[in-house]
């Protein structure tokens, strides 16, 4: 993705909001004249859902410049009249402020006529919807499959924001809240975080994780990735 062009097109045709720790940047109880896409400046939001008891469930975490919350739009967009799933309702969900987010608002009318005229915010948009659809599938597999550590790593570079020469996952982030995103236990997620910091991978300061290490963690997540898939291949028995 074209990042400058992207931004250069939000800050053009969109409106700069800001939002703190666990506002909404999307509520779908607030009504609006009409849909918005959001391009994510600062920070790192998280789609979610609620229960009718107000727990929350986090789907997905998006870290900076980030095109987010189009789905809606796509779908108004793309309804062809024999898609019997044009009728079926989008479930609700929010985007949720984990830290403090910078943001730019753009109107269902300006993005989809973008879509239909700039090449580049295409493609931009076509890759923000692969990498959620391949991020959820992802998430959803390798909770089941892939070794904890590797889990704890792909949640560590998912939530990477950069902060001058730094890559620091924000202090936000409870291990519990990390936790039941990945399906573990907190003392899990503490003792990998923990082997993590004696491989001088990661550190701890005030502000939350650094990332000493990136091509490292990459590196992790790559050949846990392999193992899965090694043990995934099952040869056909020919009887």
């Amino acid at each position: 993705m074209d990042e400058k062009a992207i931004r250069e097109l939000f800050l053009a045709y969109g409106t700069r909001q800001e939002k703190k720790k666990h506002q909404f940047i999307y509520d779908p109880t607030v009504s609006r004249s009409c849909s918005e896409a959001y391009y994510l400046e600062r920070g790192v939001a998280a789609l979610t859902s609620i229960n009718e008891n107000g727990e929350e469930t986090v789907f997905l975490y998006f870290n900076e410049r980030r095109i987010i919350g189009f789905a809606e739009i796509l779908a108004n967009k793309y309804r062809f009249p024999h898609r019997i799933n044009q009728f079926l309702p989008i479930s609700p969900f929010w985007l949720t402020a984990k830290t403090g987010c910078i943001y730019y608002t753009m109107k269902e009318p300006v993005f989809s006529r973008l879509l239909d005229e700039n090449v580049i915010f295409t493609n931009a948009v076509l890759e923000a919807t692969s990498l959620n659809y391949l991020e959820i599938i992802n998430k959803v597999q390798h909770t089941q499959d892939v070794d904890k550590e590797t889990l704890f790593c792909e949640w560590l570079l998912s939530c990477r924001i950069r902060r001058g020469s730094l890559i620091i996952v924000p202090k936000v982030f409870t291990f519990t809240e990390v936790a039941k995103y990945l399906g573990m236990h907190p003392v899990t997620v503490s003792r990998i975080a923990g082997n993590l910091k004696n491989q001088g991978l990661i550190r701890r300061t005030e502000d939350g994780l650094v990332i000493m290490d990136e091509l490292r963690l990459m590196e992790i997540v790559s050949q846990g990735r392999n193992r899965q898939d090694q043990q995934n291949v099952h040869p056909v028995s020919h009887r």
